[in-house]
């Protein structure tokens, strides 16, 4: 995606394809949260995500991961996932700002920042919106 985010960090992924382990609870920014690791069960996950494994802080009251961690299969990194800003929007929990920042040991390496401004959710659309030719032009 041309920044730290990765198209398997911006998708959902299959939850059947993961070995999941309950490692602890504790408070974060003082909202109770679950750390969870998560480890693909193949290869083929592994792959298309790029990670060998996750460790992810899930809130308890919106089920929103707030942070986590990412063992990057290939080139020794970590990826560090952080929201910064999480608004509730019509009744959605919406992260509108995100911090990604791929390190090697202590040194980062590189820092993306995600924001999102003016989010509206039931807004009608025409049809027209999503065809090829609009889509390459833009708004």
């Amino acid at each position: 995606m041309g920044s730290d985010f990765s198209y398997a960090d911006m998708t959902k992924r299959p939850l059947d394809h993961y070995r999941y382990t309950l490692m602890r609870e504790l408070e974060i920014d003082g909202h109770p949260v679950w750390q969870i690791e998560s480890v693909p069960i193949t290869e083929q996950e592994q792959d298309e995500t790029g990670y060998e494994k996750s460790v992810s802080f899930v809130r308890k009251d919106n089920y929103v991961v707030v942070r986590s961690v990412h063992w990057v299969k290939k080139g020794d990194r970590l990826k560090y996932f952080e929201v910064r800003k999480l608004e509730q929007i019509d009744g959605i929990w919406v992260p509108t700002e995100m911090h990604m920042s791929t390190r090697k040991g202590e040194e980062i390496l590189h820092r993306t920042v995600l924001s999102a401004k003016n989010v509206k959710f039931g807004q009608p659309l025409e049809e027209d919106f999503f065809t090829v030719r609009q889509l390459e032009k833009g708004p």
